[in-house]
């Protein structure tokens, strides 16, 4: 199994100015500059890791942003015969960003012990901006890996996107601008079907699960046993911790969630900001309740113009439907619950 190529590494220009000057949505790009910065020190050390260490993964969680990836990430953790790595997020297929530090690199991040060896990168779901993920993976990994796709009503994920990056600081424009401007990956990012045609082609849909937020939020046991089966471990398992709910969208805009969103950007606090997986998962509970206080109401979601509804609704209702069939059942959402689709 080969390693993706070396990467001919693009500028890396935080924030919007340099975003613009590359003809990339400015708040993506600095959204994954930080996800990138986040490894600079691996990128410093020499003899990055021993070769052949650790394992390769046969689970991967491949998106979709703010659909609830940190969630399944934990509850996956929890089955005694899944391993999910530490940190979270490693995009080492995305080449932009970790690719360059190498296979033996991503391979110490798993348990050759474990029956199922996982991580979870909403970044390989961001087409079109960071292309051929599906066929790295495909080559490093071979058939022997299954893919969980998270998604929500496209809508809500676009909205919920917009306040994530106006709290850490990555956005600055009124939203009815940044979802008019062009290759707006707010709606890139929701084109759910689309992001997922390159794994369909590599792996076959037999290798890929579709699970919504609201299926994890509201029938949670029942959605976890059926990834569990997906994945061919005991299905039957089950944690009292299944009722945590990881990173909830509380308090985004403002508060507790800014304040220690840009203090870990701070040098001596990188370190954290890198390592936070790593923490025991007491310690890691305590301190996601102090950001995302459970008792905290819903961050306010902007108010989109009927005409902009209408536009999105318009350009990512072929998609749902595609989505759909490609999970045999209807998902019910907002705006698109038009009676097309699978088998329920």
């Amino acid at each position: 199994m080969g390693a993706p190529s070396s990467p001919a590494e693009p500028e890396h220009t935080s924030g919007a100015a340099g975003g613009a000057a590359a003809g990339v949505d400015p708040a993506d790009r600095a959204m994954t500059d930080r996800a990138r910065e986040r490894f600079d020190g691996a990128r410093s050390r020499s003899g990055r890791a021993a070769p052949g260490a650790g394992a390769l993964p046969n689970l991967i969680v491949i998106g979709g942003l703010k659909c609830g990836t940190t969630s399944v990430h934990h509850y996956l953790n929890l089955h005694p015969e899944i391993a999910m790595s530490r940190p979270k997020e490693l995009n080492f297929f995305v080449e932009e960003l970790n690719g360059d530090l190498g296979i033996d690199w991503y391979r110490e991040h798993f348990d050759p012990a474990a029956a199922v060896r996982g991580e979870t990168s909403p970044h390989y779901t961001n087409l079109p901006r960071f292309d051929g993920v599906a066929g790295r993976m495909a080559s490093a990994l071979g058939d022997d890996v299954r893919l969980i796709y998270m998604v929500r009503d496209p809508i809500d994920r676009i909205l919920s996107h917009y306040v994530h990056n106006v709290g850490g600081g990555y956005e600055s424009r009124p939203i009815e601008q940044a979802l008019a401007a062009p290759g707006c990956s707010y709606v890139e990012r929701s084109r759910y079907a689309t992001q997922l045609d390159p794994y369909l082609e590599r792996f076959g849909s037999e290798r890929v699960r579709v699970i919504t937020q609201d299926e994890l939020r509201d029938r949670r046991a029942e959605t976890m046993r059926g990834a569990f089966g997906f994945l061919g471990v005991d299905p039957d398992f089950s944690s009292e911790q299944f009722d945590r709910e990881w990173e909830r969208g509380t308090a985004k805009s403002g508060g507790r969630f800014q304040f220690m969103d840009r203090a870990v950007r701070l040098p001596g606090l990188r370190a954290f900001d890198r390592n936070f997986d790593r923490l025991p998962e007491g310690l890691r509970w305590r301190v996601e309740r102090l950001v995302h206080s459970p008792e905290a109401p819903a961050a306010p979601k902007p108010e989109l113009a009927p005409q902009t509804r209408a536009r999105l609704v318009a350009e990512l209702g072929g998609e749902v439907e595609r989505l759909e069939r490609i999970a045999g059942r209807r998902f019910g959402w907002r705006d698109f619950d038009t009676g097309a689709g699978g088998a329920a």
